[in-house]
């Protein structure tokens, strides 16, 4: 087996003959292999004669077929079905997670979806309609102007705090703004 191994670290190192070569038919298959076929051309050995004795080599061996691919089937370590774990079935109960919000996600949710209503309403129909801190003698668009205006909504007697419904100012943008963060920040946290 040594010298086996040392033929084949020759055969490597390019330290054997072409001549070496030839006389070992194995030698000369594995050249064949790791060269290529014009390797063994350029150096005189014929490829025919080195398969010849390859395979008079290996027609000492007992049995006709030397493929790899074929597995005896004695021995084999694969689990046999019975010994295999049952299959998992459908009707196991799975404990799915219900709704773990805590109070405080629960009361976002629910003032920021307040709050947008509140500010919807407020623009198109005005909580002047509701509140009655309005009156004609304090100021002339009493009657006209029903949407509070949130920056003024401390100073409901003034004319200021007031505007006419369906218009929308940047004070609107924002309060809906942070009534909808209120609500993503509600539904996202999850413990």
């Amino acid at each position: 087996m040594s010298d086996d191994k040392s033929r084949l670290k020759e055969l490597l190192d390019g330290k054997l003959s072409a001549q070496e070569i030839a006389e070992d038919p194995v030698l000369a298959s594995l050249a064949e292999r790791m060269y290529g076929s014009e390797f063994l051309d350029g150096v005189g050995i014929s490829r025919g004669e080195t398969k010849r004795a390859l395979a008079e080599q290996f027609s000492e061996i007992e049995g006709d077929d030397l493929l790899i691919d074929e597995m005896p089937q004695v021995g084999l370590p694969l689990p046999m079905p019975s010994e295999m774990p049952p299959n998992p079935s459908n009707e196991e109960v799975i404990d799915v997670p219900g709704d773990k919000r805590s109070v405080t996600q629960k009361l976002r949710m629910l003032g920021g979806s307040v709050g947008v209503i509140a500010v919807i309403v407020n623009m198109f129909y005005g909580f002047g309609n509701f509140l009655s801190g309005c009156a004609s003698d304090v100021h002339s668009t009493c009657g006209e102007s029903m949407k509070l205006n949130w920056i003024d909504f401390f100073r409901m007697d003034e004319h200021i705090a007031w505007s006419p419904t369906g218009s929308i100012g940047i004070p609107d943008v924002i309060v809906a703004l942070f009534c909808i963060a209120n609500i993503v920040y509600g539904l996202r946290g999850r413990n």
